[in-house]
């Protein structure tokens, strides 16, 4: 029940304690939540970089691809940093464009796996690359729909086909695409047909997986017709 009193000759609601205690744990709760997902998501998709990805000389899609590109180059330089650095052009452009609440959680989720990639370190013993692809998509597509079921994302990609859809009407799974097609193409070019190949399997398996974390295996859909008749 809400207490209604008069000050200045104005009526102002005021909610009863135990109410904005109810709301104040609701709001915890889904913070916690969210950044719980966007961890768990974080340390699998890390586990896939630093246990199969690396050892392997695969490839990844997006933002992580890249890093991995110049990482492959460039040895030296941290993995982890060189996708921290990659992504703060794309925050800063997005501040703009994306919602406020899954900007603050794409950059807990940006630092939460940077972080990751940067300390969590466990080796996969494996020797087929092929059985090591499958694995890598089955972890790593486990990893991305836990952090897509939160309510952000860990950047890269997400953030900059949300630019790309709001400023030049790019659709989202345009841009995505269209990045992996030069990922790929890359990996072919400079490394070998077989590494692309088998980069292209571990992004497949990957995408399956995450469309079963996010959706789950019963898929409905509905199809409304409006006509005259």
């Amino acid at each position: 029940m809400l207490h209604v009193k008069r000050i200045d000759g104005r009526c102002t609601e005021r909610r009863p304690a135990n109410m904005l205690r109810r709301s104040t744990i609701t709001k915890l709760l889904e913070i916690f939540t969210n950044l719980a997902l966007i961890s768990s998501g974080s340390i699998l998709c890390a586990v896939t970089v630093n246990g199969i990805l690396i050892p392997f000389d695969f490839q990844s899609g997006g933002f992580v691809g890249l890093a991995l590109i110049i990482h492959h180059f460039f040895p030296d330089l941290n993995l982890a940093v060189l996708y921290f650095l990659l992504n703060i052009p794309v925050f800063i452009l997005g501040w703009r464009y994306v919602g406020k609440r899954f900007f603050l959680y794409s950059c807990a989720g940006m630092v939460i796996f940077s972080i990751a990639v940067r300390w969590i370190h466990f080796p996969i013993p494996m020797q087929e690359k092929m059985l090591a692809a499958i694995l890598a998509g089955i972890i790593s597509g486990a990893g991305a729909g836990l952090i897509l079921r939160s309510f952000g994302s860990a950047g890269g990609m997400d953030i900059l086909s949300i630019i790309l859809l709001k400023r030049y009407a790019v659709r989202l799974g345009t841009s995505v695409l269209t990045l992996n097609i030069i990922i790929l193409g890359f990996c072919a070019y400079f490394f070998s047909i077989d590494s692309a190949l088998y980069t292209l399997a571990f992004l497949y398996v990957s995408t399956k997986v995450l469309n079963i974390v996010v959706y789950g295996f019963s898929q409905r859909k509905a199809v409304y017709i409006i006509s005259k008749q």
